[in-house]
């Protein structure tokens, strides 16, 4: 049986309910996002606006991240 503390215990329920996003280009962690969120990466160009902008820290990519409902 494993004890967990009281502040160990309330964020494994946040670490639960988080889904990872990787890097489309070298396949790296970019950043965590909620489960319930869905996420699009796109690739930065004229006409296409994402809501947040993402450099990989392993291969240096920009990444455009748009949130869709």
């Amino acid at each position: 049986m494993m004890v967990r503390r009281k502040k160990e215990e309330s964020n494994h329920d946040l670490k639960e309910k988080r889904k990872t996003v990787f890097c489309p280009k070298c396949g790296w962690r970019l950043m965590d996002a909620a489960s319930a969120v869905k996420t699009q990466l796109v690739i930065p160009t004229k006409g296409r606006y994402p809501d947040y902008f993402i450099k990989c820290g392993h291969c240096g990519a920009e990444i455009g991240v748009k949130k869709t409902e």
